[in-house]
């Protein structure tokens, strides 16, 4: 029994090889993933899940078919705003509420909600240089899933419509809008009004797309109205009039127009949240129009569920939750693929950097990696899961890896030479691609110490961060901090002759246990930490005679 568990398919390939058993049924289909997004704001983690997702299916049929695998990313940029995120000004934005996001401008970098201190140079240029409200965000999340290794071919869906690529869909809609009607009633049990169109008319007037109204439809026109109160998010201009629907003058409801995509792009593999898939629910409906209305087959369906961050589903309109951007910051691009690829696409991934999830998830990628090495025994899918995290071919073959945990800890005793302590661990001199990988674990080492780890690995010192516990300081200890302070500038020390000669001031003074407390007490909030000679001087000057002033030890 545990044998066969250990010989376990990955999901990735079981999933794959459905959808080849699938196509078999319909030979005549290309294999196109395709996931899609609307950009109404800061995008956040949740998103990442369904493009990682689709990504990683497109690689796995790659390797099992000589077909030619299509994998795109739609923005839905068409869509109007319905929402105002809380980091963009109201008073700026509330003139665009109902437009088109592609139609909306953009707003300036350092009011966009974007965390730009990290950015660099020709991503601050790009963003500049959007065009619209839809780009500026859409290349915020582009950038994060593009670090991951998902290299979807990305549409514009205003693009498709202002060139006329939708029109027959749209016509095909509007010709069988009765039988649109019937799918809306027996799927969802909608009872639609008898004058109901599945179609939106950008107002030639105001620009606004959320505010219309179609009437009807005499086979090549639309009648339509601008009604100043058809929504509570945005007021229409109250125009109305009649106009093709054709060429970018407006876009098909939501519910109709993800099948229309479907048809147009000849999408076969799409799969979606499990908000949209619930009985009755969005996909449901889309089946049913494919069906029955554009007369397509009907594609291949994942529904996946969510990644959750502290337990919490995230809003990008409301912006709520942590940015994508923000979220593949935490680690590299194949630690962050490994944590899309272990889990099934139908477990929740309930993920608190906050805990110890990010050394967790490196010593688990680290386990796999050894086991597709074979230099452990374990389960199979894992080692798979390893494979499919990769971005450089490079990192496949054996190497020495660095475990994180000891990195966030020893990077913080200044005493110790890191690439000296791993190659004492492997036991033989690191290469230089270890010392690559020592150097990039560091990196996301610090980040998470600085930003997210508990207490106890907390062993750097904190320019204006005044600990609690520094209060239980005695008179004494103080005055032996204030002597210490004056020896440190006395001349310049050699680690290990600091060291020593803090011993020997301490049995002067207040005794070896009490002088150490102090400085460890002072600085980390700790009574303890790493050796007090390397750790005093890594403090600059500067800032260790601010932090005892603070502390009320006039230096």
């Amino acid at each position: 029994m545990a044998q066969t568990l250990l010989q376990s398919q990955h999901w990735l390939d079981k999933l794959a090889q459905g959808i080849l058993r699938w196509q078999e049924k319909h030979p005549e289909l290309q294999l196109h993933v395709d996931d899609m997004k609307t950009p109404s704001g800061r995008v956040h983690t949740g998103s990442l899940r369904g493009v990682m997702l689709h990504d990683a299916i497109a690689k796995v049929l790659s390797e099992k078919t000589d077909q030619k695998i299509v994998s795109t990313y739609v923005f839905n940029d068409m869509d109007p705003m319905d929402g105002l995120p809380g980091y963009l000004e109201k008073e700026e934005y509330d003139q665009h509420m109902g437009k088109p996001m592609f139609m909306i401008p953009t707003p300036p970098l350092e009011k966009s909600g974007l965390d730009i201190s990290k950015i660099s140079a020709e991503e601050k240029q790009r963003f500049q240089n959007a065009k619209n409200f839809a780009e500026f965000y859409a290349y915020d999340f582009i950038d994060a899933f593009r670090k991951l290794g998902c290299d979807q071919e990305i549409i514009w869906s205003h693009e498709l419509y202002q060139a006329g690529k939708m029109d027959g869909v749209i016509k095909t809609a509007l010709d069988n809008v009765e039988e649109i009607k019937r799918v809306y009633k027996e799927v969802a049990d909608y009872d639609l009004p008898t004058n109901w169109f599945p179609f939106q008319v950008i107002c030639p007037q105001c620009g606004k797309l959320g505010t219309t109204l179609t009437t009807d439809w005499d086979g090549q026109e639309v009648s339509f109205e601008c009604q100043p109160h058809k929504v509570t998010w945005a007021q229409g201009c109250g125009y109305s009039g009649k106009i093709s629907p054709f060429g970018g003058n407006g876009k098909l409801l939501w519910k109709v127009d993800w099948p229309a995509h479907w048809t147009v792009l000849g999408i076969t593999i799409e799969g979606a949240g499990k908000d949209h898939t619930s009985a009755g629910g969005s996909r449901d409906m889309a089946n049913q129009l494919m069906e029955h209305i554009f007369k397509t087959q009907t594609p291949f369906d994942v529904p996946y569920e969510w990644i959750l961050i502290r337990g919490a589903k995230m809003s990008s309109s409301k912006g709520v939750g942590t940015s994508a951007r923000e979220f593949v910051e935490l680690f590299p691009a194949e630690i962050g693929r490994y944590l899309f690829v272990s889990k099934n696409y139908n477990q929740v991934i309930d993920f608190d950097p906050n805990t110890m999830a990010i050394p967790d998830l490196f010593d688990e990628y680290d386990q796999a990696a050894r086991i597709h090495w074979e230099q452990e025994v374990g389960d199979e899918r894992m080692a798979r899961a390893f494979v499919l995290s990769q971005v450089k071919e490079s990192n496949i073959a054996p190497h020495f890896l660095p475990r994180f945990r000891d990195i966030a800890t020893w990077m913080q005793q200044p005493e110790l030479n890191l690439v000296e302590k791993f190659a004492e661990i492997k036991g033989s001199a690191l290469t230089i691609e270890e010392q690559e990988e020592l150097t990039n674990r560091v990196h996301y080492a610090k980040i998470w110490v600085e930003r997210y780890a508990p207490e106890e690995y907390q062993l750097s010192f904190r320019p204006g961060v005044i600990p609690e516990s520094a209060s239980s300081l005695t008179v004494e200890q103080k005055e032996y901090l204030l002597v210490v302070d004056k020896l440190i500038d006395s001349k310049n020390w050699q680690p290990a002759e600091l060291q020593q000669a803090l011993f020997d001031l301490a049995k002067e003074t207040v005794g070896a246990k009490q002088a150490f407390q102090a400085i460890y007490l002072a600085f980390l909030g700790k009574k303890s930490g790493p050796r007090a000679g390397w750790f005093l001087l890594s403090i600059n000057s500067e800032d260790r005679k601010n932090h005892l002033n603070q502390l009320e030890i006039k230096v």
